[in-house]
């Protein structure tokens, strides 16, 4: 027996197989023999050959038994890990860009343990031979390099067209035919004998006739013929007629092999387990493991393939209702509590300074009178000596009687009574005349000590003796801290001022007072007095060359009010801009000199008020925030607190805004305070930062006589503390015209008819032929003269073109060459208002007469004054003044606090918008949620399309509220000094609220609608840097342009740059795509969902991530990536919102 099996292995062996080829028919005779004594003499034989598996037989140098192990041996677990490996770095190699960890990757897509079920079964099944029939290298790179083509794979040197046996077909498998095999050999080894079915766990791809094990998350049975379709279940691959079915016989991406992925609501803890999903868990497709669902979810069904977290989202959204409620609802109560507070402390505050002065006024005039009894005894009994009364008697009697017959009653008296006509002087200012003439009409009264708690203690605050020889005591008193100690400093000095007035204080006395570090700080100090000087002042258009003002020469004296009249279009508000500074758009000419020396005007902007004839104010605070706001970031830094709160308060009651300081001024969609009292706050918010030199133009237009009188009377008050102040004016009453001390006449073309004081306006028109009708109003009989409306009726031809040449001839100013020609025509008239013998256009005619220019020549004009307007606007935006004013105003971290107070007001009481915003993002968080397709066959990519188009235009929509609602209030702010850095970085901080906020208001719909696989903390990290970067891209939209282009913009842009992400791209779209911010923010979610795909996802991830050429390692980079764009976009809005409308800015 022995010897017909060594004789038969010999017969089998490859290396005599050909020699017994040779001999015929002998070697089949032979063979068949050798069978039969085999036969005869080993019965078990057949029993060995019936265990044997379907297909041919085993070799047999293995013993065909039935094995049975607890666990693989070494060996061949060590050739598994090699194979496993190798597919491993196969498929990093081939998809670098969806594989970071080749290691980890292996654990998760092979983690089966040597002890693992299917394995030893396997290993039983083969009866050992399982390693003979793993993959070599060359046949794992072979597969994935063609896994394109799995369903017709290329031709190799096993399955070809000429060669294509059993183990070729879907789900076999063979032995290589070689005893010695190079595992890492690049060639595909010869494997056509003995084909098996491919073992439970494994898959056998067609073409290859080899095994590779299952990746966990795979469900790899071995396959069953459906009689009735001829289709290999579960798998879906036929076979050729009389072949059996085999194992699974691809891996590749889901749309390729979704049945050799666990179904989904069921979980494989082993490619050869299907387990059906418990009560209260679900199970994806793929899974390994059941997830729980969550405790505010029911998941009370078997099998569910996903948790509903429709009422998670419920419950986020009523949560965030109920805050939101809550905020409409308290906000105002909260802000009011502060308000509230402040009011009773002032109430009473006020209240007790009232009665406190009203006591010091009351013992002043029970002293005085006493002391005028006194006198009357003194006087009667002298008359008993003598009848004469001396000088002294007399003024002291004159300055007894001022507090019952009044000042204005006894001025004009003199010691002899008679009336002293010098009062009504205007070249004798009110305080050199009370200074000199009654020096104790306004001399400090002795009163006695007023208690103040300072610091904790009971002290004497000040007495005003005035003396003569003592120096007066300081202006600002001590330091007050607590706020009731605030407000009764404040409301004692303007109780105190309303009760014994305030003295009128010429230029040369506020350069005289003490000017100690601010805590003895006066007025020489806080105001520096500003006088303009200025000569021919000429004002030409940059573009068009037109004169707008000619020839203007004059002063505007520190401590006066000058009038500015004039018809329209005469240059009124032009001639104040251009001594402001404001005049950007225009070339002047001429001299102007600031306290006698030349130089820039923007170098004392810190002490100049321009209020404008538009009431630009904020509508959402009021009327005392507004003030306090301007009086922040405007006064000195070093100004104590109790000295702020008296300069508002002042302003406040000197303007009439008591009953309204707690009013919202409003807006346009919100009515607020009426548009006098607006009008009033708009001056106020320049009288407020203690001006020296202050500019208003049209202050009275649309106001009452008395809303006007309370303006003018507040003018009168800085004016007699020294404050130069012009007015543009239109035709106002007689009263309020007698109010100014000078005025200036402009006729059309901007030259000057009048300029001096208003006591000699009169009698210089009236000097020329002006007479003013009886009961007509002198400002507008001479402004209808100007227009040319009104003509006297002893002139009959009277021309209005002479009254600004004869003005120069009266005060000997230099004519201007076109004027020449009517200056020695009405020197030589015997009537001056008569006409000019057309002159005037003779001089504008003849030779004198530009030629005109060709449509070439205006074309090259244009652009040279183009580029001329663009060097002159570097030039000036690039070039800094010296600051000149002497006012040190808050530094860059005091004003970015200010104005982010401000900014949280305002959204607090915007917070009816800010809830629209987050029900509109709730809602579309939702109906997105609903519409995205999170797709497992493209992780979900396709879902967030939607997701970038609807939040960037939302987000983009609602930022674009942040500068462009306010950008009137910013030109005037910035025109006046505010740092424009601490501006931006105030508005962008409080809008960071939002840029956290808003994610989670939309994540909390969109998560739970679209249930995808990544977790809601990435999905709100990638939000939070693409809200950031759409919101710095609305503020360029809405600092550079107007509203309704800059809502268009935000329209188009988030869709245009969705669609070049989401289309097909080649060539320049390509390209184009790195440039698009959408681009990241999808690459970011879909990382964040292809990291959650492991096991058996390995290859549908790497599938879709080459598609979309994105990187498993690039998470980090696109989320910087999208914050840089954030943080560019907002440098360059900021650079825009210092270049743009720069003009403006002045």
């Amino acid at each position: 027996m022995g010897v017909v099996v060594v004789l038969l292995l010999l017969l089998y062996s490859r290396s005599l197989i050909p020699c017994f080829r040779k001999l015929g028919r002998l070697w089949v005779v032979l063979h068949l023999l050798l069978l039969v004594l085999l036969a005869s003499s080993s019965p078990s034989f057949f029993s060995a050959a019936q265990s044997i598996p379907d297909g041919p037989a085993f070799p047999p140098t293995v013993a065909p038994t039935n094995l049975s192990i607890g666990e693989l041996p070494d060996a061949l677990y060590a050739e598994i890990l090699r194979a496993t490996a190798q597919i491993t770095n196969e498929v990093q190699q081939n998809f670098s860009y969806c594989i970071t960890d080749g290691e980890k990757e292996r654990n998760e897509v092979f983690g089966f343990q040597q002890n693992s079920t299917y394995l030893v079964n396997c290993y039983n099944f083969l009866a050992g031979v399982l390693g003979d029939r793993l993959c070599m290298y060359s046949e794992i790179k072979f597969y994935f390099e063609n896994l394109a083509q799995a369903a017709t794979p290329p031709p190799n040197a096993n399955c070809n067209s000429t060669s294509w046996s059993l183990s070729c077909e879907a789900g076999w498998a063979a032995s290589v035919a070689s005893l010695s095999v190079n595992y890492d050999s690049l060639i595909i080894p010869s494997r056509l004998l003995y084909p098996k079915k491919c073992c439970a766990g494994f898959f056998c791809p067609r073409g290859l006739s080899c095994m590779m094990p299952c990746p966990l998350g795979a469900s790899c049975p071995v396959a069953t013929l459906n009689s009735r379709t001829g289709i290999c279940d579960p798998y879906d691959y036929q076979v050729t007629p009389g072949n059996q079915c085999g194992g699974a016989d691809i891996w590749s991406a889901v749309s390729e092999s979704v049945n050799t992925f666990c179904p989904a609501g069921m979980y494989c803890p082993t490619p050869v387990e299907n387990l059906n999903c418990s009560s209260g868990h679900f199970c994806r497709l793929g899974s390994t493991i059941q997830e729980k669902c969550s405790h505010l979810t029911s998941c009370s069904k078997v099998g569910l393939q996903k948790q509903n977290l429709t009422s998670i989202g419920g419950l986020i959204l009523g949560g965030l209702a109920t805050i939101l409620f809550i905020l409409v609802t308290c906000s105002d109560w909260l802000m009011d509590i502060k308000k509230r507070r402040k009011s009773k402390a002032r109430q009473i505050a006020q209240q007790q300074a009232r009665e406190r002065v009203s006591g010091l006024e009351r013992w002043r005039k029970a002293k005085e009178m006493a002391k005028l009894q006194a006198t009357n005894i003194s006087r009667t009994l002298s008359k008993t000596f003598s009848h004469r009364r001396t000088p002294r008697s007399q003024s002291e009697e004159l300055q007894l009687s001022t507090d019952f017959m009044g000042s204005d009653a006894i001025a004009e008296i003199r010691e002899d009574g008679s009336r002293d006509q010098s009062f009504n002087d205007p070249n004798v200012s009110a305080g050199d005349f009370a200074q000199n003439t009654y020096k104790d009409l306004y001399s400090p009264v002795a009163m006695p000590p007023i208690d103040i708690d300072v610091e904790g203690k009971s002290g004497e605050v000040s007495t005003l003796e005035g003396q003569k020889g003592k120096r007066p005591p300081p202006l600002v008193k001590p330091l007050r801290k607590t706020e009731s100690q605030i407000f009764s400093y404040a409301y004692g000095e303007i109780e105190k001022e309303r009760v014994f007035g305030v003295s009128r204080m010429s230029p040369s006395r506020i350069n005289t007072l003490d000017t100690e570090a601010y805590g003895g700080q006066v007025m020489g100090k806080l105001r520096p007095p500003i006088e303009l000087n200025f000569d021919n002042l000429s004002l030409f258009l940059k573009g068009s060359g037109k004169k707008i003002l000619s020839n203007v020469t004059g002063m505007l004296k520190p401590g006066r009010i000058m009038a500015v009249m004039g018809p329209s279009g005469a240059g009124k508000t032009t001639f104040l801009n251009a001594l402001a500074g404001k005049a950007t758009q225009s070339r002047t000419t001429g001299t102007v000199l600031i306290n006698g020396k030349p130089g820039s005007i923007q170098s004392y902007k810190q002490i100049i008020g321009f209020v404008p004839q538009d009431d630009i104010v904020h509508g959402n605070l009021t009327v005392e925030e507004n003030l306090w706001f301007s009086a922040n970031y405007r006064l000195p830094v070093n100004m104590p607190q109790c000295d702020r709160v008296l300069v508002v308060e002042r302003i406040i009651a000197a303007l009439g805004l008591g009953p309204i300081r707690d009013s919202l001024v409003g807006t346009v969609e919100k009515r607020g305070i009426s548009g006098g009292q607006r009008k009033r706050v708009n001056v106020g918010l320049e009288m407020v930062m203690e001006p020296s030199l202050l500019i208003l133009d049209e202050p009275t237009s649309g106001l009452d006589s008395t809303s006007s009188r309370l303006v003018l009377q507040a003018l009168r008050r800085e004016a007699d503390m020294g404050v130069n102040v012009g007015v543009v004016l239109h035709q106002p009453s007689y009263g309020l015209f007698k109010m100014f001390d000078d005025v200036m006449f402009l006729a059309k073309g901007g030259f000057t008819a009048y300029l001096g004081p208003i006591s000699e306006v009169e009698d210089y028109f009236r000097g020329i032929g002006l007479v003013v009708p009886d009961r007509i109003n002198p400002p507008d009989h001479f402004m209808d003269a100007l227009e040319g409306i009104v003509t006297p009726s002893n002139y009959p031809k009277f021309d209005t073109k002479n009254l600004p040449v004869l003005w120069m001839l009266k005060k000997g100013y230099t004519i201007p060459p076109d004027l020449e020609a009517v200056a020695i025509a009405l020197q030589q008239q015997s009537n001056p208002m008569d006409e000019s013998k057309d002159h005037m256009n003779e001089s504008t005619s003849g030779s004198t007469r530009k030629k005109e220019k060709g449509f070439h020549q205006e074309v090259l004009h244009d652009v040279h004054v183009f580029f001329r307007l663009w060097y002159f606007f570097i030039k000036t935006s690039l070039h800094k003044l010296e600051d000149k004013s002497g006012r040190n105003p808050p530094g860059f971290l005091a004003q970015y606090f200010i104005i982010l107070k401000r900014v949280v007001k305002q959204r607090l009481r915007d917070i009816r918008v800010q809830l629209q915003d987050y029900i509109i993002l709730l809602l579309a968080g939702a109906c997105v949620g609903i519409l995205s397709n999170m797709n497992d066959s493209n992780l979900g990519s396709s879902g967030y399309y939607y997701t970038l188009i609807a939040l960037a235009l939302l987000i983009m929509i609602a930022s674009l509220r942040t500068f462009s609602q306010e950008k009137l209030q910013f030109w005037r702010e910035s025109a006046s000094g505010i740092n424009r850095v601490a501006y931006f970085l105030a508005k962008d901080t409080v809008d960071l609220f939002n840029v956290l906020v808003k994610p989670v208001i939309y994540l909390s719909m969109f998560f739970y609608f679209s249930n995808p696989r990544s977790s809601f903390l990435e999905n709100f990290e990638i939000t939070v840097a693409f809200v950031y970067c759409v919101t710095g891209i609305a503020y360029i939209f809405a600092i550079l342009l107007q509203p309704a282009p800059a809502q268009l913009w935000s329209v188009f842009l988030p869709i245009l740059a969705t669609i070049i992400v989401a289309s097909r791209r080649t060539g320049f779209l390509l390209r184009l795509t790195y440039l698009s911010y959408a681009r990241y923010a999808n690459e970011a979610f879909v990382i964040a969902n292809a990291r959650r795909y492991i096991g058996v996802w390995v290859i549908t991830r790497c599938s879709v991530l080459g598609q979309l050429q994105y990187k498993l390692s690039d998470f980090l980079r696109c989320l910087l990536i999208l914050v840089l764009y954030g943080m560019g976009a907002r440098i360059i809005a900021l650079l825009c919102l210092f270049l743009s409308n720069r003009n403006r800015q002045k």
